[in-house]
């Protein structure tokens, strides 16, 4: 047992320095020392020149919902995310450009013989700048699988892809479980039966009590994972001590064989054997047992939780579960001539002077008694031993179910192959070395059943392709967590939360258009704005608000057909006036106009006293009715008359429609409902309505003579959303009425009054 046990631990060791070899890192690939190269964003490509057919609405492509943590330095792979349709805007993760160093540059050749680590998953970590593949590998191997890519190929499945999706989406904490291999293992060993028949494992013994087999191993998650096997083993046993109470005994009284009797054989008296010694009633025990065993048992496994390292080299276990087998049992009882075995020179050994009673022993000499008793035997295990007749059973062979209890370690050798050391103990309900009676002149049976203990080596190979990961239990179920929190940098992430890097106002992580031109407006999204839905941008588009249902040319101008009137009556309004000169060019002379006069202003035509332009008809350029036109309103945050820039496409619409009908007057009402002070609420809606007004002067150089400026102050808007609060603070715009007049530049109610902030 001592060399036994010496072989084991030399074995052991050299596996375990294998593994130390396999773990320790490639210095032989030396990597660069070079600083990460940022990889700058490209500049936005000039705008494309429209055709003079009308173009498609201009859409952007939103930031992926599963962007990767906005912090995170390993680029995500994009999936596919469908604008938000219900929110005026959609909130979607930070997406950042990773850095890549040069350091880090992946090259499948050179890394094509690493087998520890999952390489197919690592590319994006080998790109990274931080938490880099090679820097982590220096520390500890193999590393960890990603778990937040929807590269991730082993996380298949509808439900496990369902819930993949709604982790890459930030709508769900957990990400899916990955579909991890299977395991297969072979092992070889050492099997003893632990009884009243000691084990032979002296000299050639231990060769004599071996057992190997099979195991498959599946993981349910981190920590426990079932196994199922079968093994075969072979178990000898002897008793170097002899035993004397043969009476209940069957197999050695002669019941079972009568050739088989050494209670009261005439070949054992003391005239017949070799030392005149009365050898009736006495036997040294000895037995061989077969096993065929099949188990299953459920695994604890404790080695992989780490919080320091990424990861364990070497896996701690526990195990327990069920057991049925068949055995059945010989001993060597008749030597070749079929004779009984003469053991008189053996039991002289334990045989004193002054007392010849063999049940006391004093002077016991456990090597002398074994090499006499290996030169009586003749190895041949033919009789059966003593069985139980109450078991269920397959002729000499019995069934026996069980229980089964054990410890083991392994070795990550590779990430295919694992090496590992497990002593197992199946706990019977049966004599297996056939040894019931205890040694007394009573019929007692011996007060406790025998158990196998099974120590063992073990190869492991995982099976399952490269679209699962490894064993769970070979994970850090922790690794996950960590890595996300400290990715976490609030420098980091205060910079991309602000970074804008088109100048339009939206932060880049909320900009579904991140390479607007500059300089053009845009909408909350940061997608530029496009007021008359042509197809061309406003900052592109000479005519932003183009009457509905015309083409547009090249540049974004409706196509308008001359109006049939226009040609025999004249042209009351002239010719359309560009679109920032509020006075159109002058009109050709009124034809039948009832006292002849001239149509001078082209813009308004009034001087036709009977032509047919007519005064105050409120005709615009293109011939149609202004009061018809609806113009929007503009919103406001509590207590502010700042103008959004948001709303800057509203104003621009408004100025256009008074551009196109220049004999239109406005009517102008800032409203407020912020306090319940009804003189702040006033001052404060005739802040904003001025602050509009003004904004229409200088932007577009409209006469303020044609505004008619009024404010309503209300009581304190109730409770509501954001929004429901922003419709009680607004400017509205209507077109003013047939002989209505008004203040252009009203004082305002309560001078020194401060309300509200324009910032």
């Amino acid at each position: 047992m001592r060399n036994f046990t010496k072989l084991l631990l030399i074995f052991v060791f050299s596996m375990m320095a294998a593994g130390v070899y396999a773990q320790a890192p490639d210095t032989t690939q030396t990597q660069p020392k070079a600083e990460p190269v940022i990889t700058e964003p490209a500049p936005a490509a000039p705008a494309t020149p429209v055709t003079s057919e009308p173009a498609a609405p201009a859409t952007a492509t939103p930031i992926p919902a599963d962007s990767a943590t906005p912090v995170s330095s390993q680029p995500a792979t994009p999936a596919t995310a469908q604008p938000d349709t219900t929110s005026p805007v959609q909130s979607a993760p930070v997406a950042i450009e990773p850095a890549k160093p040069e350091a880090a540059e992946y090259d499948s050749t050179k890394h094509h013989k690493d087998i520890q680590n999952m390489i197919q998953f690592m590319k994006p970590d080998m790109e990274s700048k931080n938490y880099n593949f090679y820097q982590r590998k220096e520390i500890s191997q193999p590393l960890m699988p990603r778990y937040d890519l929807d590269s991730a190929v082993y996380q298949r499945g509808k439900k496990k892809e369902k819930q993949q999706q709604k982790y890459l989406a930030r709508q769900y904490a957990f990400p899916a479980k990955p579909k991890d291999q299977w395991e297969l293992g072979l092992n070889i060993g050492s099997a003893f039966i632990s009884g009243n028949v000691k084990p032979y494992v002296t000299g050639p013994g231990v060769f004599e009590n071996v057992g190997g087999g099979f195991t498959v191993r599946k993981a349910l998650g981190y920590f426990f994972s079932l196994r199922g096997g079968y093994n075969f083993m072979m178990m000898t046993g002897r008793n170097w001590q002899p035993d004397a109470n043969l009476e209940f005994d069957q197999a050695l009284n002669g019941t079972y064989n009568p050739k088989v009797n050494y209670l009261s054989n005439p070949n054992l008296l003391p005239s017949r054997t070799v030392d005149n010694i009365n050898m009736n009633g006495i036997f040294f025990y000895n037995y061989r047992a077969w096993v065929h065993e099949a188990h299953l048992e459920g695994i604890f496994n404790i080695g992989n939780i780490n919080f320091h390292r990424e990861r364990n080299f070497v896996n701690l276990y526990a195990l327990g579960g069920i057991s049925g087998m068949f055995f059945t049992t010989y001993m060597d009882a008749l030597d070749k001539n079929g004779n009984v075995y003469d053991f008189s020179k053996v039991e002289e050994l334990y045989l004193q002077p002054q007392n010849s009673n063999v049940n006391n022993r004093p002077g016991e000499d456990r090597k002398q008694a074994n090499k006499l008793l290996n030169s009586i035997y003749n190895g041949g295990y033919n009789e059966p031993v003593e069985h139980d007749n109450d078991k269920p059973g397959i002729k000499n062979w019995e069934f026996d179910p069980s229980a089964t209890a054990g410890l083991g370690v392994q070795f990550h050798i590779s990430r295919w192959v694992t090496l590992g050391l497990e002593e197992r103990v199946i706990f019977t309900q049966a004599h297996v070395d056939g040894y019931f009676w205890q040694q007394d002149e009573h019929p007692a049976l011996v007060g406790h059943y025998d158990n196998i203990s099974y120590t063992s080596i073990n190869v492991n190979i995982h099976l399952g392709g490269k679209k699962r990961t490894e064993p769970m239990y070979w994970l850090n179920p922790v690794y996950h967590t960590y890595r996300k929190l400290g990715e976490v940098d609030p420098q980091s992430l205060m910079e991309q939360m602000f970074k804008d890097d088109d100048d339009d106002g939206v932060p880049n992580y909320l900009d579904r258009e991140p390479n607007t031109k500059k300089g053009c407006p845009v909408d909350a999204h940061g997608v530029a704005l496009d007021s008359d839905h042509d197809g061309i941008i406003d900052c592109l588009d000479k005519e932003p608000f183009s009457p509905p249902g015309y083409p547009v040319d090249s540049n974004g101008v409706a196509i308008i057909p001359p109006n049939p009137c226009c040609d025999t009556t004249g042209n009351a309004n002239g010719n359309r006036g560009n679109k920032n000169n509020l006075n159109g060019e002058n009109g050709a002379n009124g034809v039948n106009g009832a006292n002849g006069a001239n149509a001078a202003n082209g813009a308004n035509g009034k001087n036709g006293d009977n032509g047919l332009g007519g005064a105050g008809n409120r005709k615009g350029n293109a011939g149609y009715d202004c009061s018809k036109i609806e113009l929007p309103a503009v919103m406001f945050d509590q207590d502010k008359y700042y103008l959004d820039p948001q709303y800057y496409g509203n104003l621009h619409q408004v100025a256009e429609r008074m551009q196109m009908c220049p004999d239109m007057k406005l009517v102008v009402t800032g409203y407020d409902e912020s306090r319940n002070d009804q003189k702040y609420n006033e001052q404060l809606g005739w802040n904003r309505a001025n602050a509009a007004v003004d904004y229409l002067v200088e932007k577009y150089g409209i006469s303020r003579d044609r505004f008619i400026i009024k404010y309503q102050g209300g009581k304190k808007a109730a409770e509501g959303t954001p929004f429901e609060k922003k419709l009680k603070n607004k400017v509205e715009f209507r077109y003013s009425n047939e002989g209505e007049n008004g203040d252009s530049n009203p004082p305002a109610p309560h001078p020194g009054l401060k309300a509200g902030s324009n910032k």
